[in-house]
């Protein structure tokens, strides 16, 4: 009888030798098989439902680029970090960095904006970049984007941060949103002065890292970024941004933290949260992963960041048009997802669209859209839009079945409006009952569908007993 096999400890294990005439994958670069690619295939699901639930347009860009999409608004000595690719004597060619600036490209070349109303945009890619190697960083990285052009109210950064919120909780990845302002170029050049007078003085210059004494006469907000230990200390006595805002500046950051709180969306004040590059102005913000005890992991890497850039489609060619965006690192998420076999996605279900009319009405419609969806109702939406009319067009084009529209009347009076897009007829409901209403009417609905279906079944037993005599 042959004798049972023991568990060899892990340590006790021969590492498997590497076959030499195998040519090695590059440096900064990953494979996905199995679990890992079943939990890829999974964040990128969760990722593709929440930017259709959003009602964002795909779009897809090529991975190679010209050099000059990127050179201007990248900050100084990014090229480093760049993939050159062959290309033809006349032009320089990489391999993308970022997709927000060839998302731009496509905006402007494809006229996407002609028709003046807000654009939603979302893609899902990878970017290259030559950087230094750390846990968690690879030279090729898988990125979401979301990107809402032509849109200068503060909803268009609540809402991105509200859809990256759900997309973490859903995937029960613990994060929180570090969230700071930039305000003007014009704020922040001011700000700068004082910065770098204060880190010159007598003592302080001396103690900074390499890298930041580099940054002294080049990227000065950088010097707020640095994780070294004796930087973060000598920043502590800095001056604060926040103090050089403009009254524009300062109002449109306190709505989007208002709309945020009105969400729940718990968030932290970071006056040090700068980003890397340099198109950006007022809001910026990053998701950093929590610990189960509630800290962020030492040497942390967010997990997803964005912000405003309002000059960035003027500077590559376009009209000045507001815009926001924010890319997660789908190769991060799922480092930080515990539980491998979540659930898959829930099976499709009745639509039902959400109107509004007025600044007031658009944030209760968004909460509204929210407590829905947590609910299991299929809801979409169209906030970035202000016409009731181009709206409910929108709601007719993806076969809603029911529309709820809420308008400032509505509000004031603790009600909403309820259509049925195939009949046109409405019904006024009162606003904490409308969930309980959807709720009776898709048991309405699904009463009804049995009907049919044991009518139809009798109608073809009667026929077949009138044709073939019962048999």
């Amino acid at each position: 009888m042959p004798r049972p096999k023991r568990n060899i400890p892990e340590a006790n294990k021969v590492p498997v030798k590497r076959n030499e005439k195998i040519p090695p994958r590059l440096l900064g670069m990953k494979d996905f098989v199995g679990t890992e690619q079943r939990a890829y295939d999974f964040v990128a699901g969760k990722a593709l439902e929440l930017a259709k639930l959003y009602s964002f347009t795909p779009v897809r860009t090529p991975i190679m680029e010209t050099f000059d999409l990127f050179k201007k608004s990248s900050r100084k000595g990014a090229d480093r970090e760049f993939y050159f690719v062959e290309g033809d004597k006349s032009e320089r060619v990489v391999l993308r960095p970022e997709i927000t600036q060839g998302v731009v490209r496509a905006y402007l070349e494809n006229n996407l904006g002609e028709s003046g109303r807000a654009v939603r945009l979302f893609s899902l890619g990878s970017i290259f970049r030559r950087e230094k190697m750390q846990t968690g960083r690879y030279r090729e990285a898988t990125q979401f984007n979301l990107e809402i052009i032509g849109e200068a109210k503060p909803m268009a950064e609540a809402t991105l941060i509200a859809l990256a919120a759900n997309f973490f909780s859903e995937l029960q990845v613990k994060c929180q949103v570090q969230i700071n302002s930039l305000g003007t170029a014009e704020n922040r050049r001011e700000y700068c002065s004082k910065l770098l007078a204060f880190y010159k003085e007598r003592g302080r210059r001396s103690k900074l890292c390499n890298h930041c004494k580099k940054n002294l006469g080049r990227s000065c907000l950088s010097l707020l970024d640095c994780k070294e230990e004796e930087c973060v200390k000598i920043r502590e006595g800095a001056p604060q941004l926040a103090d050089y805002l403009s009254d524009e500046s300062r109002d449109h950051f306190s709505k989007t933290l208002e709309f945020l709180d009105e969400l729940k969306i718990d968030y932290n004040f970071n006056p040090y949260l700068v980003r890397s590059l340099n198109y950006y102005n007022d809001t910026v913000f990053e998701f950093w992963p929590v610990n189960d005890d509630g800290s962020t992991p030492v040497g942390k890497l967010a997990l997803a960041g964005g912000g405003r850039y309002d000059s960035l489609v003027e500077n590559l060619g376009g009209a000045p048009t507001p815009a926001a965006g924010i890319a997660i690192g789908l190769e991060r998420t799922m480092s930080r997802i515990k539980d491998k076999h979540l659930l898959t996605n829930p099976a499709e279900e009745d639509i039902v669209f959400i109107a509004q009319l007025g600044d007031q009405a658009k944030l209760k419609a968004l909460q509204l859209f929210e407590e829905l969806r947590r609910a299991g109702f299929n809801v979409r939406q169209a906030f970035t839009s202000d016409s009731l009319k181009q709206q409910l067009e929108e709601a007719l084009n993806m076969k809603a079945k029911t529309s709820l529209i809420l308008g400032k009347k509505e509000i004031m009076d603790g009600t909403i409006l309820m259509r049925d897009m195939d009949s046109g007829a409405q019904e006024t409901v009162v606003y904490k009952k409308i969930k309980e209403r959807l709720e009776r009417r898709e048991k309405v609905v699904e009463r009804k569908l049995r009907s049919n279906n044991t009518n139809l079944i009798n109608k073809d037993n009667h026929r077949k007993e009138g044709v073939y005599g019962g048999f």
